[in-house]
């Protein structure tokens, strides 16, 4: 989409500050400022309170600048069409906020790390300003200032290299379904990347089975604490999983035509596969599980 301009560059100046900007006026953003683990803990405290005041600050702009671009865009969406998206980013950004606050709770990352209270109120600090840059990042490299690999790598990573959705899209340079050759018939294509979609799907639920099983087996823990680690980490989990569905099929609508017969292929099922095969990893690499 990229259609706000520098307008949105406020938003990352405030989770970094710019270093400089580019021949193309798209910002570089600088190593972020970090709260370190020698302060004691209450400046410490004080430094992430200020860093995640700045990242709610920057959340608050990149949220302006995408409704201000929805109006704006001139591709094939109608007025009603944009009020709808509107109204559906507002949902999807609530979503990804929740799933940030699940996936940085202070309850979960001590069990998931072995944590004292204070050293996971610290974490979780540093993973909801960390999550913050992603999303105002994600948002401003669609929605404002277009920076090549600065989009996300999932709803919980940001990107360190080319973007994963579009290599594997049915157009990119590492296709996981390729055309059949029938003119303009995308129907096989599109259930090419629908059977790529219910495999990773299939993945993630045998590695959150896996993810259960772990947490029932540990020990040290009593019946309550376990159902209690289980939980919160069911509070990640159910805003991720409709976060999932709604922002990638959101993205058709950041292409000239959401109706071509392309779009899954190029759009939506690789943002679905490359979410949820990101889920998986995220699981895996927490609790030790093959």
């Amino acid at each position: 989409m990229r259609i706000l301009g520098i307008v949105a560059v406020v938003a990352m100046a405030a989770l970094g500050g710019l270093a400089s900007a580019s021949v193309q006026g798209a910002p570089l953003i600088e190593r972020p400022r970090e709260c370190l683990a020698s302060l004691a803990a209450e400046p410490r405290r004080a430094c992430f309170a200020q860093i995640n005041a700045e990242a709610d600050a920057a959340l608050a702009v990149a949220r302006r600048d995408a409704l201000r671009a929805i109006p704006d865009w001139n591709g094939n969406v109608d007025a009603a069409g944009k009020a709808e998206w509107a109204k559906d980013f507002e949902r999807m950004l609530g979503l990804w906020l929740a799933f940030r606050d699940g996936h940085c709770a202070p309850a979960l990352l001590r069990f998931e790390r072995s944590l004292s209270a204070e050293a996971a109120e610290f974490a979780a600090a540093a993973c909801r300003v960390a999550m913050a840059r992603v999303i105002v990042v994600d948002l401003t490299n669609r929605f404002g200032e277009a920076v090549p690999d600065l989009g996300r790598a999932s709803f919980a990573a940001a990107a360190r290299g080319p973007n994963r959705r579009e290599l594997i899209g049915a157009e990119g340079r590492q296709p996981l379904c390729r055309h059949p050759g029938r003119g303009g018939d995308y129907q096989p294509l599109t259930e090419c990347y629908e059977r790529q979609a219910q495999r990773a799907d299939r993945d993630l639920n045998t590695v959150w089975r896996q993810v259960a099983g772990a947490i029932r087996a540990r020990n040290g823990l009593d019946d309550v604490q376990k159902t209690a680690w289980l939980e919160a980490l069911r509070a990640a989990q159910r805003p991720w999983a409709e976060l999932r569905d709604l922002a990638c099929s959101l993205e058709a609508n950041e292409t000239p035509n959401r109706f071509a017969n392309s779009i899954y292929s190029q759009i939506t099922g690789p943002c679905l596969i490359v979410e949820t095969e990101a889920r998986a990893r995220d699981l895996k690499r927490s609790y030790g599980v093959r």
